[in-house]
C-alpha cells in the first residue's frame, strides 16, 4: 500500500501524504503525481503534509524538484498542513522549499488556488 493518496478535483489534485513515506515511495508519488497532471490539465496540486512529522532533506529536494516541474506544465504547488516543529526543523537545517505556495490547511490552500487562477 502507498503511504500517499492522491483525489482529483476538478482540475486541482489533491495529495495526502502519510506520515511513513520512504524514499522509493517519494520517487512513486512524483511519477505519480507528475503523470496526473499531464493526464487530467491540473492547474494546481495541494500537498496536505499534516500527518508528515519529519520533512528530511531528500523528501525536501524532491519537492523542489516536482514544484519545479509541475510549473513547467503550468500547475502550481501549496503545501498544506505543515506542522510548526517540522517547519522549525525545516529553517534549522536551512531547508528552503523553493517555488511553492504555503497554505495552514487545505481550505485555505484551495483558496489560494483560486486566487490565483483569477
Amino acid at each position: 500500500m502507498q503511504p500517499f493518496s492522491v483525489f482529483s478535483f476538478g482540475n486541482v489534485l489533491l495529495v495526502s501524504i502519510q506520515e511513513e513515506i520512504d524514499d522509493d515511495a517519494v520517487s512513486s508519488l512524483f511519477e505519480t503525481i507528475a503523470g496526473k497532471v499531464q493526464t487530467s490539465k491540473a492547474h494546481g496540486v495541494i500537498l496536505d503534509l499534516h500527518d508528515v512529522e519529519v520533512v528530511d532533506s531528500y523528501l525536501a529536494r524532491n519537492l523542489q524538484q516536482l514544484a519545479a516541474s509541475l510549473s513547467l506544465m503550468r500547475a502550481m504547488v501549496v503545501v498544506a498542513g505543515l506542522a510548526v516543529p517540522v517547519v522549525m526543523t525545516l529553517l534549522d537545517f536551512g531547508i528552503d522549499l523553493k517555488g511553492m505556495e504555503f497554505a495552514l490547511d487545505v481550505e485555505q490552500a484551495m483558496v489560494r488556488l483560486k486566487q490565483r487562477a483569477v
